[in-house]
């Protein structure tokens, strides 16, 4: 009998440490170029700076410039990109859901080719997100009933629902504003705030899959040395289209998922295992909001 050959690579521990260093090094270099971003743009928009900027600027105009002297040109034209860029972001961070209208250029458009536009914006890890946009028109000759013509909601948010809801325009349905009795009454205003709700909610747990993944470098590469070796959790991810099941994979073998309610709260959670249920795990991470998942996840790990 020929004995087998161990080809694995011996645990070093000095590798492991310089990998850990390593990574550590790289995080505090991600978050000193961000934090030096946010200082610049907090320094560039100010309204002291712009006003430096603006005497030197007179300044230098009146005066032939040295060869020592820095031009504030491109300093003021950032400044003032900047301040244009806070302002943009002020706006939609505080006006969530803007109307406009639309004229259809289609010459047999329904209503003469006027249609509602509602723009929704949300934010996500500090960023907005490419706005949502939803196209409402009056398809009903004498009837200020509004229907969806065009939209660009993801499958994942159930508008259907939200419309049904909100902006009914079958038998028995009545306009805003009107006063027939029994009647089912539209609400646009209610409907863009429940969409915009959805929109956000769905965003909110994305990230926190995300942020999940990340916090367990679940997508850096598994090596044989180094951080690959202490991951416990094998896989987090999203087991439906709306987020709103989590599922949970450990390395042992053991799988769970998890319930997310409207408010990001964690509802239910079932870990099973090679040895059936884990209830110790599971009221665990079914104890708080969806944002915590990981703090409670290495509750149990450490």
């Amino acid at each position: 009998m020929i004995p087998s050959v161990d080809d694995s690579i011996p645990e070093d521990p000095i590798d492991f440490q310089l990998d850990n260093e390593i990574s550590d090094l790289q995080d505090q270099i991600s978050a000193l170029k961000a934090q030096r971003s946010i200082q610049v743009s907090t320094i560039l928009s100010s309204q002291s700076t712009r006003s430096t900027l603006n005497r030197l600027r007179v300044s230098q105009k009146q005066s032939k410039l040295s060869p020592t002297t820095t031009d504030t040109t491109p300093l003021l034209s950032t400044s003032t990109a900047q301040l244009v860029h806070t302002r943009e972001n002020l706006y939609r961070l505080c006006a969530g859901i803007t109307t406009f209208r639309i004229q259809d250029p289609d010459p047999n458009a329904v209503d003469d080719g006027k249609v509602l536009g509602l723009r929704i914006d949300v934010a996500s890890t500090g960023k907005f997100v490419r706005p949502y946009y939803v196209m409402l028109n009056k398809p009903f000759a004498g009837s200020e009933l509004l229907r969806v013509h065009r939209h660009t909601i993801p499958p994942c948010i159930p508008l259907s629902l939200l419309v049904d809801r909100y902006l009914p325009n079958g038998k028995g349905s009545a306009a805003m504003g009107s006063k027939e009795p029994g009647a089912k009454k539209q609400d646009l205003r209610r409907f863009a705030r429940a969409l915009r709700k959805e929109i956000v909610g769905y965003h909110n747990r994305v990230s926190v899959i995300k942020g999940l993944r990340k916090e367990f470098k679940l997508d850096e590469k598994v090596s044989r040395k180094g951080k690959g070796r202490e991951r416990v959790i094998a896989d987090i991810s999203a087991a439906d289209a709306e987020a709103k099941q989590v599922r949970i994979e450990w390395v042992d073998g053991r799988i769970g998922r998890c319930v997310v309610g409207d408010g990001g709260e964690v509802r239910k959670c079932v870990v099973i295992g090679e040895e059936g249920r884990d209830f110790e795990t599971e009221r665990r991470v079914a104890r708080g909001a969806m944002e915590g998942i990981g703090e409670r996840l290495r509750e149990g790990i450490y």
